[in-house]
This record gives C-alpha cells, sequence and structure tokens, in this order.
C-alpha cells in the first residue's frame, strides 16, 4: 500500500471517468455525492479482479490457491457490495454471474503457466508531471515469462471478444508504461498485455500483446495535463452515450 494515497493525486480512474463523462467526474469526485447503486458489471467485474489477483499473490508467495479458493475469494468479494444496493442489468442476477464467474475463473485457472515468474500484483506507482498532481496508479500483474520478457498486465472482463485495437488504445496500459520507470524498469524494454476474460456463452482468456512508444507516452501526459486543466477550470458537462442507462447519477444529472 502507498503511505502518501491520501495527499493530491491524480489516478487512471479519475481521469478515466472525466473523459467517459466530465458531470459523473463531479458528482463523484468533487461533490461525493453516494452512488444510488452499484451496477452488476462492476461488481462482478471487481469481484472476478480480486480472485485473479488473489490466485497470483499466492503464485508470488509460494502458496497457491486451489480453484474453490479461488471461488470462495469470488463470493466473498462479492458480499462485499453492501454501501449500495446492486442493479442487475441485461437479464443478469446474482445466480447467473455467479454461474459466469464459476466458467471464467476456470478457464483462468486452467490456462496458467506455472514456469511464468510473477513479480508483482497490484503494484503501486507514481509519477510526478509538471505542472498537475503526481499520477498514481496500481499495475495489475508484472511477470517474467520464460524467455525473459517482462510483462505489465491490465486484467479486464469483457462481454465481447475483443480485438487487437482494444490493446493499442488502452489508456491504462499507457499508464502502466509511463509507470514503469518509477518501479526502476525500462519502459522501452517492456511488454505491456490487456488479459480479458471473456463472459461469452464459450468463455474464453484473452491476452492480446502491445507496447507503448516514448511519444505515446508523452502524448498521455499533454492529455492527462489537458484533463486536469478542465478539472481545474470547472469544465465540467454531461456527456451523453450508451452508459448513461447503467449510471448511478441520473437522477443528480437529470437535475442539472
Amino acid at each position: 500500500m502507498n503511505p502518501n494515497h491520501e495527499k493530491p493525486h491524480l489516478s487512471y480512474s479519475a481521469i478515466s471517468t472525466y473523459l467517459t463523462c466530465p458531470l459523473k467526474y463531479k458528482f463523484h469526485y468533487i461533490d461525493q455525492l453516494p452512488p444510488a447503486f452499484t451496477s452488476s458489471s462492476l461488481a462482478f467485474g471487481s469481484a472476478i479482479h480480486e480472485a485473479v489477483g488473489a490466485f497470483l499473490q499466492s503464485h508470488l508467495e509460494g502458496d497457491l490457491l486451489r480453484y474453490d479458493q479461488i471461488l470462495d475469494v469470488y463470493v466473498q468479494a462479492w458480499k462485499g457490495f453492501t454501501d449500495n444496493p446492486i442493479r442487475y442489468f441485461n437479464g443478469d442476477n446474482e445466480s447467473s454471474l455467479f454461474d459466469k464467474a464459476h466458467s471464467l475463473l476456470r478457464v483462468f485457472y486452467a490456462s496458467f503457466d506455472p514456469s511464468t515468474e510473477v513479480l508483482g500484483v497490484e503494484e503501486f506507482f507514481e509519477v510526478d508531471l509538471d505542472g498537475v498532481p503526481p499520477l498514481i496508479g496500481y499495475i495489475d500483474l508484472i511477470e517474467q515469462s520464460p524467455d525473459g520478457t517482462i510483462w505489465l498486465a491490465d486484467l479486464k472482463t469483457a462481454s465481447e471478444k475483443p480485438t487487437g485495437p482494444s490493446a493499442s488504445s488502452n489508456l491504462q496500459l499507457t499508464a502502466y508504461s509511463l509507470g514503469a520507470a518509477s518501479l526502476g524498469f525500462d519502459p522501452e524494454h517492456l511488454g505491456l498485455r490487456l488479459d480479458v476474460l471473456v463472459k461469452t456463452k464459450s468463455p474464453e482468456f484473452l491476452r492480446l500483446e502491445t507496447s507503448r512508444t516514448g511519444l505515446e507516452r508523452e502524448r498521455f501526459v499533454k492529455m492527462v495535463t489537458q484533463v486536469w486543466n478542465g478539472i481545474e477550470s470547472g469544465v465540467c458537462f454531461p456527456k451523453e452515450d450508451w452508459y448513461c442507462a447503467q449510471c448511478p447519477y441520473r437522477a443528480p444529472c437529470s437535475e442539472w
């Protein structure tokens, strides 16, 4: 854990929220309004993330969890969503999502290569930026493959099978690449990967490989700077899109 987490900072989550909808950013980060509910997709993704992270951490510590123990982590993480009611979408319910979790975690467990060395799980980084608060984040996974390549991976769940461009345009991986130097890695000699558990009828675990150049990292910093300028200037407005249907701030948005 980072002892300086409470000092002024920017996180990828905050940046992503602002890019998705500046008004949602205001409600959540500035006004600190409690969300009306937790979407089932958010709860599901977070619980899967907890379960996979626990397994990877157990590999790092040399005491590998069994599959049933991984599933128990998912169940406990799901039960932890007590602050707000969970709202279900797309015909899902708690039982159907448990079945999907069971299938996805089984696929992940079967695909894991024990010869891969786990170097870090939820590894904290902090990057100082000129004129804006530092960028902080947690890298889901740092691992070294048998050929010596070091990979930084971002774990996601998805309802549809992603394509290669999903990895090349993933801003969180760009943030990882930027943060790698603060952890002592050379970002020019790292592999980046989007690890996706796809919750389709036949679940899959996909690893989409990509990389970032120095120019791409510079462009990301410029974007972060402009996001911060917008926040500091109070530029917050609704950005209507498909995600509005599952937004827990629809009521205050309609009154804005």
